[in-house]
């Protein structure tokens, strides 16, 4: 059966697998990812080299602004070093593999709109949440682009933002009230507050641990949570809601997906939705937006490397 490999170079490990056209992982595997553009390569080259003979071709999701249909790299997000690098052409010369490459929050929204819980959804979104925030917005079993935002009755109407028995002072109200949200919005962004990485860090100092683990912050949070502990839970699954709800303000989402190594983790999914609906009830503005379903993403952990295949399909034109 013919074998692709498909790697999620992520801000703290780079994940692997095999994949085949039936979207079966196997010799599952990661390490750390490297602080240098060398030490990055000659790992990426060592995995490579342990497959090569067993694949027909390389499918990557990499954090950063990427041209998806070349490959190359303008800017690697959390990884610095990945600044205009044509990544796919090097890799391409030296293994001769067909090399894609795709930003790893649209590999996990491609993954998760083709296969997972947005099928069939016409605006969905994914918040891939790891030692970043990634997000990727989908349609009908793609990506979206600016050019279909209109013709998919995507983007938020300002006339359907507001009920028509709303005075003028209250409409002027909301808008106010809609620009603080993206404020807040746009400073969780740039303080990364919604990384999971952060999160787990923080928790983990919170219980006194030697180092970061996630599963015992989690089995903490059930079983013997302190004050301190809860709270800064609360505080995180906030900070993912006020994001969910700023997406709103511009996009007609029907269902939103958590995504990332955490998303496993059913009281993540439970404390986001407590802390959105307490948010619609909390914000006087939040009486024009629709509920937004959110749930956490079919493929968890492995959506990046999945979508990655899928955007090696679309490029190649493999059924």
């Amino acid at each position: 059966m013919t074998q692709y490999l498909t790697i999620d170079i992520g801000g703290t490990f780079i994940k692997y697998a095999l994949i085949d056209r039936k979207l079966e992982l196997n010799q599952t595997g990661k390490f750390l990812t490297e602080d240098s553009m060398s030490t990055f390569l000659n790992s990426l080259e060592k995995l490579i080299q342990t497959y090569q003979s067993q694949i027909s071709g390389l499918c990557i999701a990499c954090p950063g602004q990427i041209n998806a249909e070349i490959g190359y790299i303008f800017r690697g997000g959390l990884i610095p070093y990945l600044k205009n690098f044509p990544l796919a052409s090097f890799l391409k010369t030296k293994f001769s593999l067909p090399v894609t490459i795709i930003n790893d929050a649209n590999a996990a929204g491609l993954a998760e709109a083709r296969y997972g819980n947005l099928r069939s959804i016409q605006c969905g979104a994914v918040l891939t949440l790891g030692t970043g925030v990634g997000l990727a917005l989908v349609s009908n079993g793609n990506l979206l682009s600016f050019k279909n935002f209109q013709a998919n009755d995507i983007l938020v109407s300002p006339k359907r933002r507001y009920p028509s028995s709303l005075t003028k002072p209250d409409k002027q109200l909301i808008q106010k009230e809609v620009f603080k949200l993206g404020q807040k919005g746009i400073e969780s962004l740039l303080e990364n507050s919604g990384s999971a990485v952060q999160f787990i860090d923080k928790a983990s100092k919170c219980l006194n641990l030697p180092s970061a683990d996630g599963q015992k912050v989690f089995e903490a949070l059930t079983t013997k949570s302190t004050i301190e502990l809860t709270a800064l839970f609360e505080s995180y699954c906030r900070e993912i809601a006020y994001l969910i709800l700023n997406l709103q303000t511009i996009f007609r989402l029907k269902k939103l997906l958590i995504g990332g190594g955490i998303s496993s983790q059913k009281l993540l999914i439970e404390g986001i939705r407590k802390q959105y609906a307490q948010l619609l009830t909390e914000e006087k503005w939040a009486s024009c937006l629709e509920s937004c379903c959110i749930d956490s993403c079919r493929f968890h952990n492995h959506a990046n490397l999945i979508g990655a295949f899928c955007h090696f399909q679309d490029l190649n034109k493999l059924e």
